[in-house]
């Protein structure tokens, strides 16, 4: 992860700095009064400004200089379009589960902890210096055992390590393997996490009052873009090359342990 740096090139704690935001309300967490949900955060007002700033400078950029065309799309999507481009069978994540806690986890991420918690006590058994992300490890120590100073094969390092290198790549049955193969657990608990199944990120709705058109809150908001192409070539009188540009929100519905979280980008 990026360090945080001031104009003069000192180091920020990140953990100093979020502290700082969330008490100056540039956001906060949402519904905290209620216990919150991961992922989910409210923009005060000096958050709200910086981003109605930021929107302006993307526009006068992207829209007025280089002369894109702008749309604005709706954030609902029927069934049928997001089936056409394959997000409804294959827009989603791997998730596995502690059957005794019912924790969820995100299958690829729980593999990297696993395993760089790992790689971590090996490098330490090794008397090497192990680099320590303090935001990454604060979170850590929440939820996981410490990393247990243990000295690994040379070729299991390297297995590790390559597997990291690849993690982005995995599917379902390959994360499966992976996590029989390596022993895979738990970090909090070292207790047997279930196979990998697939979770669609999208929210489901139902569009009208008879229920009868399925529906999804969009994950990308280039969907609308792609839609209007046609409409977009004849507005522009059939000219090519041209762009098109959108600001908006769309919506996910991320794995986030120990509670569902949602991305709204």
């Amino acid at each position: 992860m990026a360090t945080v740096s001031t104009k003069t090139g000192q180091e920020v704690d990140r953990l100093t700095l979020d502290s700082m935001l969330r008490r100056r309300m540039f956001y906060t967490p949402s519904f905290e009064i209620y216990g919150g949900v991961s992922g989910l955060y409210d923009y005060g007002p000096p958050g709200t400004a910086l981003i109605a700033n930021m929107t302006d400078a993307w526009r006068k950029h992207f829209v007025l200089e280089e002369d894109m065309l702008e749309v604005d799309c709706t954030m609902l999507t029927p069934h049928e379009i997001l089936k056409t481009s394959g997000h409804v069978d294959k827009f989603a994540d791997w998730m596995c589960k502690d059957p005794k806690t019912g924790e969820i986890f995100r299958a690829d991420h729980l593999v990297e902890e696993v395993l760089e918690n790992r790689l971590k006590g090996d490098k330490e058994a090794r008397g090497q210096k192990v680099e320590v992300d303090a935001e990454k490890e604060a979170k850590k120590k929440k939820k996981s055992k410490a990393a247990q100073a243990v000295k690994l094969d040379d070729a299991l390092v390297k297995e590790y390590e390559e597997t990291l290198a690849k993690i982005d790549n995995f599917d379902g049955p390959d994360l499966e393997e992976i996590i029989k193969k390596y022993n895979i657990r738990n970090p909090a608990t070292d207790g047997e996490v279930q196979p990998p199944v697939a979770f669609n990120l999208m929210f489901q709705t139902s569009i009208g009052p008879s229920s009868n058109m399925p529906g999804y809150l969009r994950p990308e908001t280039a969907q609308g873009q792609f839609l209007n192409f046609q409409k977009l070539l004849e507005y522009n009188q059939q000219a090519m090359p041209f762009a098109s540009a959108s600001i908006g929100k769309s919506f996910r519905n991320e794995i986030s342990p120990p509670c569902w979280s949602v991305a709204c980008a």
